[in-house]
């Protein structure tokens, strides 16, 4: 085979492409080589003429075929179906003109060489040879007829031709049958192969109709999905679902909808019916089901099913249902579609609308989410629209990020003389590390010539954490103390008026009593000393309360102006130590004053000696005997730090954020003192901040107690 392939590849191109007509091509030699032989045995002319016409015609044809594209079936061609006209027309001329085997055998054997050759291109070049041969001997014996008998050769002779001729017969009908059954077999093919395609044809054509279904399908449910997202009202929202999926299945095998929801374990039904006969309750039971198995559930036929009795009674057959996820958890309802058609649904649309669910459950969820955030943003603005306070927030740069209609009003206030923004900055930038609140002092809103229609607010600045990855604002609420101030200058002013009234009275009462206490109106007894000095103590004591009250109010109101001027403090705390020295003496208390050289500083001497006598009295009241009471005093900066320490019993913690508050008392300071105003802290705090100090305490329990102020230093003393 290889051999073969190599040999053809070395031969040339055009040989190759015709070498099935080198046959046709090698028979006008014989034939000439036959009429060379028959001219020497001297043959009938005609048969000489017909040989040479034989070969002639022959290489003629085969120039023809040699010549023709490459391509064309020989059966179908010309120049095959003229070749073998010419070997029937040479047989017909021998047959008529040879009188003997001899001159006939080589022409027969001629036609024999060239119709094999040809045989394979046109099954029809056995024809000429398989009718010359009997016809020959026909007329052959027909002429011997009477004569002598054959001679041996003759009859073989005569016998090789029938039986060439015979072949040609049987193998032209052998060809034939094995070409009717090559024939019906191929049509057998050819029918499996129609009957294939056509199942095939089919199947495409069925899978077409699916896929176009499923397109349909498809595309309404995108379509569905896009309408059910495209809103956040949740009633749009659940409509929009019972539409789209009556779109998506098809409004012929779709009779109903229903879309539960569970809320607070009652189901809520949204249904569409084509007929308005369905009832949702009638498939609850299957509701349930699902909601419990977590899977979705297609029942071909309802009357099959127990829990479906009413609806196969009411005419209605399929019916799917699928969980409905609403969030994460466990399904917050389910979605089903019922049909009056038997098996209406299938697996394929189990998934196609479990899909449909879960994107509608999505939806479901953002619109609940929306109306809640809509209804906390409405109860959000309704706050801060009716508030009575302000509300500024500022971000990190001092910017305002929120304002409700109070505070916008203040940021808008063009009579303030300091804008309300410079005093909301001011305020957030004393915020602490730690975001402790801070209060401003009071703010007027309105117009400073007009005490009526003037507003008073008080500022309370809170740091608001948002995230950790963005930098914390400021709140500042703006509350309204305008009623508070009116009630409290009220009281100040009914404290005042009550306490003038109380002093004269005090003062002659007073007087008299000591003027008894003297025995000027008489001698006394001892006892009546004891009562009248009791009384006389009382009567001090409650005009020292009386005192307090009047300062105090005055401070509050604004009417009692200090004096600062620059003065030797030292000097101060050495008189005042001097003056309580013999009251500690005589609670068995050692009063050390520490301080012997300070700088000139700016103070109103009578108030802040009357801040170190209070001070020098409570350590006194709260020191057991035996204790000591210190007063020291250092220079920080540009300002002068004073302290009373004691060894007394101290401050509870708790207590120690109060004891500046006005009228409050230290629980253990009351329990053992008695009860008085708790008004002396507070005015010395006042007295302190009206020189631009500060004071601030110091405690432990059991331990002792140190309360320290600040006073500036005279300029050019630092």
């Amino acid at each position: 085979m290889i051999a073969g392939d190599t040999l053809t590849r070395q031969l040339p191109y055009w040989l190759v492409e015709r070498r099935a007509y080198l046959g046709q091509a090698l028979a006008p030699a014989p034939a000439l080589a036959l009429a060379v032989w028959l001219s020497a045995a001297a043959p009938p002319e005609a048969l000489w003429m017909a040989l040479i016409t034989y070969a002639l015609v022959h290489l003629w044809l085969f120039w023809v075929a040699f010549h023709r594209p490459v391509g064309i079936d020989p059966r179908t061609s010309s120049a095959g179906w003229a070749a073998i006209g010419v070997d029937a027309l040479l047989g017909a001329g021998v047959v008529s003109g040879a009188a003997d085997l001899s001159s006939f055998l080589p022409v027969y054997a001629l036609i024999a060489w060239r119709a094999l050759s040809g045989y394979g291109r046109n099954q029809a070049a056995l024809a000429p040879l398989f009718a010359i041969g009997p016809l020959f001997l026909f007329q052959f014996l027909l002429n011997r007829a009477g004569s002598a008998s054959l001679t041996a050769g003759e009859q073989w002779s005569a016998a090789g031709v029938l039986v060439g001729s015979l072949g040609c017969g049987i193998v032209a009908i052998m060809t034939g049958a094995r070409q009717q059954r090559s024939i019906v077999r191929l049509r057998g093919e050819l029918q499996r192969e129609r009957n294939t395609r056509e199942a095939r044809v089919e199947e495409l054509e069925h899978l077409a109709n699916e896929l176009r279904l499923r397109m349909r399908e498809r595309h309404a449910l995108e379509e569905g999905l896009r309408a059910v997202t495209s809103t956040l009202s949740l009633d749009d929202v659940l409509e929009q679902i019972l539409d789209s999926t009556v779109q998506t299945f098809g409004a012929e095998r779709t009779h109903a909808v229903v879309l539960t929801l569970a809320t607070d374990g009652m189901l809520t039904n949204r249904v569409y019916a084509r007929d308005g006969q369905m009832r949702p309750q009638w498939v609850e039971p299957l509701i349930r089901r699902v909601m419990h198995d977590q899977a979705p559930a297609v029942i071909a036929d309802a009357a099959l099913d127990a829990g479906l009795g009413d609806i196969s009674r009411s005419g209605l057959r399929s019916v799917i249902c699928v969980p409905l996820f609403v969030g994460d958890g466990p399904p917050r309802g389910a979605l089903t579609v019922v049909s009056a058609t038997f098996a209406a649904f299938s697996s394929s649309d189990a998934r196609h609308l479990a899909a449909f669910a879960a994107q509608a459950g999505i939806a479901i969820g953002n619109a609940e989410l929306h109306s809640r955030l809509r209804r906390q943003q409405q109860l959000l603005q309704a706050v801060l629209r009716d508030i009575n306070d302000g509300l500024v927030v500022l971000d990190h740069e001092c910017n305002v990020v929120l304002a409700n209609p109070i505070g916008q009003a203040l940021l808008n206030d063009p009579s303030a003389p300091q804008p309300w923004l410079e005093r909301m900055r001011e305020l957030a930038s004393r915020l602490s590390d730690d975001g402790r609140p801070v209060a401003s002092p009071e703010w007027v809103f309105g117009s400073p010539d007009a005490e009526e229609g003037q507003i008073v607010y008080q500022a309370v600045a809170s740091r608001v954490h948002i995230d950790d990855d963005l930098p914390d604002l400021t709140a500042i609420v703006l509350h309204d103390i305008t009623d508070h101030k009116a009630e409290e200058r009220a009281r100040m002013d009914f404290i005042s008026m009550v306490s003038h009234e109380l002093r004269n009275p005090l003062h002659t009462l007073n007087g008299f009593v000591k003027l008894v206490l003297q025995e000027r109106a008489g001698p006394l007894t001892p006892l009546q000393q004891d009562f009248l000095k009791m009384a006389d103590e009382q009567i001090e004591q409650l005009s020292s309360r009386v005192a307090e009250l009047l300062e105090y109010n005055r401070f509050k109101a604004g009417r009692l102006a200090l004096q600062p001027e620059v003065g030797d403090l030292a000097l101060l705390i050495a008189g005042t130590v001097n003056r309580l020295k013999l009251q500690a003496e005589q609670q068995q208390l050692a009063l050390v004053n520490h301080v012997t050289h300070l700088p000139l500083c700016r103070f109103d001497s009578q108030r802040i000696g009357q801040v170190l006598t209070n001070l020098i009295e409570n350590a006194i009241k709260a020191t057991p005997a035996g204790g000591t009471i210190s007063v020291s005093a250092d220079v920080h900066d540009h300002e002068v730090w004073v302290r009373v320490s004691d060894t007394g019993v101290g401050i509870p913690a708790s207590e120690l954020g109060k004891i500046f508050q006005r009228f409050y008392q230290v629980a253990k300071h009351r329990r053992a003192h008695g009860n008085n105003l708790g008004l002396g802290l507070a005015i010395c705090q006042q007295i302190v901040e009206g020189h631009s100090g500060r004071i601030w305490v110091e405690s432990e329990e059991g331990v002792g107690t140190t309360f320290t102020f600040t006073l500036p230093l005279a300029d050019g003393q630092a």
